[in-house]
């Protein structure tokens, strides 16, 4: 059956609606309007960093108590609680901390991101930082939990290097950000490793072997000594012979052809253009510098901030599998309590949210299936 340009146009419409429709609906379900800003602020707007902690302090401190209101024996949950408590707490104060500052994501790692202050862009990152958790062998052989891209690309970390850089040269050069100050360098991180580690067997195979053990013989200090060769001693000068061919050096080299660049052998249109690129990118580099070296300037507590991500670094990497998995779904829960304790719509968990969309999509359906009937009728 083929359909026409305006019948597909009624069915993009219909789609979008139905978007439309889940949107609406999620936006409420998740608290999307509801922003902590006010909670971790004073009344002039500035960051407090006493609010911060006491909010942080209070959405766990919620938490486990409805942990410990089910029937679980205290003891489990305070094991259970040990490691998750600090692990959450410490990137729920990272997330929420830098959710201030607007355009620092962009000035530090130069692609877009616009930052909210509110719990669904917490939980939003929380799922794309979960999504790249992998497992690497550690440089002792034992397993750990590794971002696969690096700490630095995700929300929350992202001032790291920044500030590093700051510290030691009182300035910030974000084009150096990636490889000098990152919390985990290139060389080590999950979707580089198994490159350098390629490269380096590749290395090692290549290599020259050793030269060989000298023969066993009676006298250990005559077998250490080089062996003398039969032929007559040559001096350094009489080891080259004018009378070898020496063509393939035989170049002559005008002092133009030693200082030629790729500019040289460009045409003057593409040689303006390629100027023009480079201009740009070196403005916009400028302003990225100039931008984030604002931001750090007004940055509180960079020591504990710093102080925050390698804690964070050290108890992921040495996380139990089951809590890197939970990870989202717990910081949910988390969200959740704080969120109904404020007689706010908390985020739905998936089976319920799934209820509430069939019921509202079940009408236009089935609407929808009889339309689609009615088509193949009319084009019979």
């Amino acid at each position: 059956m083929e359909l026409s340009k305006g019948k597909l146009e009624i069915y993009e419409k219909n789609l979008q609606c139905l978007q439309d429709a889940a949107d609406e609906l999620m936006r409420h379900m998740k608290g999307h309007d509801y922003s902590f800003r006010r909670e971790i602020t004073d009344n002039k707007g500035e960051f407090c960093p006493e609010k911060l902690h006491g909010l942080v302090e209070e959405m766990l401190s919620l938490w486990e108590e409805m942990l410990r209101a089910k029937r679980f024996a205290k003891k489990w949950v305070k094991s259970y609680l040990r490691t998750r408590r600090e692990l959450y707490g410490l990137y729920l104060y990272l997330v929420m901390r830098c959710s201030l500052y607007q355009g620092g994501y962009f000035y530090a790692r130069g692609s877009e991101r616009n930052e909210r202050t509110v719990f669904a862009f917490l939980l939003e990152q929380a799922k794309w930082f979960s999504r790249s958790w992998c497992i690497t062998d550690g440089p002792d052989g034992k397993r750990q939990n590794e971002p696969r891209n690096g700490y630095d690309s995700h929300f929350g970390f992202h001032f790291y290097s920044p500030i590093n850089h700051y510290f030691t040269f009182h300035e910030v050069n974000v084009g150096n950000l990636d490889d000098d100050w990152a919390m985990t360098p290139p060389y080590q991180r999950a979707e580089n490793r198994q490159l350098y580690s390629g490269t380096v067997q590749l290395e090692e195979t290549e290599e020259p072997e050793e030269t060989e053990q000298p023969q066993e013989t009676d006298d250990l200090e005559t077998a250490e000594e080089p062996q003398e060769t039969d032929g007559p001693d040559m001096d350094d000068e009489e080891l080259y012979d004018d009378d070898l061919d020496y063509d393939l050096y035989d170049y002559d080299f005008d002092e133009e052809d030693e200082f030629l660049s790729p500019l040289d052998m460009m045409d003057a249109e593409t040689r303006a253009a390629w100027q023009e690129a480079e201009y740009e990118q070196m403005s916009e580099l400028s302003g990225r510098n100039w931008e984030m070296l604002q931001i750090i300037l007004r940055f509180e507590d960079m020591n504990e901030y710093c102080s925050a991500c390698r804690r964070f670094e050290e108890l992921f990497k040495g996380a139990e599998t089951e809590i890197l998995r939970d990870f989202c779904q717990e910081l949910e829960e988390i969200v959740n309590l704080y969120l109904s304790q404020r007689e706010i719509a908390p985020l739905a968990d998936t089976d319920k949210a799934l209820d509430v969309y069939g019921l509202t999509c079940e009408g236009p359906l089935r609407q929808a299936r009889i339309y689609g009937r009615g088509l193949q009728w009319e084009d019979l």
